[in-house]
């Protein structure tokens, strides 16, 4: 029985790994567009961007991946429910302060708006789809391990 609820868990996690690598791999596309319309300029168009911006992007990819084969290492190693469930809220907390910061915070001393490119109509929709996805599946997660957990430890024969 204790197999099946891990491995249950295990499924969301890869669920939650593959919403970060798929979501990494769009925004190193974007990145790629976005470097090469900063590069060769286009006739009569003056991008709304800078470099400054392309590297906030970059580093949602590199956050995204980093979370992403964090969760693949601990699916596939054998880990207690302990570690399963300290890394998985690090994780979310770590990717939660993360979208507030790049998404949401502004002040007047730093605002970097999103770039603004008609080319890639989809953009936003995989903005707004993954990253709540992400942040879901990440509070999913831990709700699901910590219910593990606390019946392990009311039970501990069973553990």
């Amino acid at each position: 029985m204790e197999n099946e609820k891990l491995n249950s868990v295990k499924k969301v996690m890869r669920i939650g790994a593959v919403l970060y690598i798929i979501y990494g791999l769009i925004v190193l596309i974007e990145t790629f567009d976005f470097l090469e319309m900063l590069h060769t300029k286009p006739v009569d168009y003056s991008p709304t961007y800078s470099l400054v911006n392309v590297i906030f992007y970059q580093m949602e990819m590199f956050i995204c991946f980093l979370c992403g084969f964090s969760l693949i290492i601990l699916v596939s190693t054998k880990q207690t429910l302990k570690t399963l469930l300290f890394v998985n809220i690090v994780l979310l907390i770590f990717r939660a302060a993360t979208v507030y910061y790049l998404y949401w915070y502004e002040t007047e001393e730093r605002w970097v708006p999103f770039i603004y490119k008609e080319a890639n109509i989809f953009s936003t929709l995989f903005r707004r789809t993954f990253v709540p996805a992400q942040i879901f599946f990440g509070i999913f997660t831990v709700l699901k391990i910590s219910k593990i957990f606390y019946r392990n430890s009311k039970n501990p024969k069973n553990s």
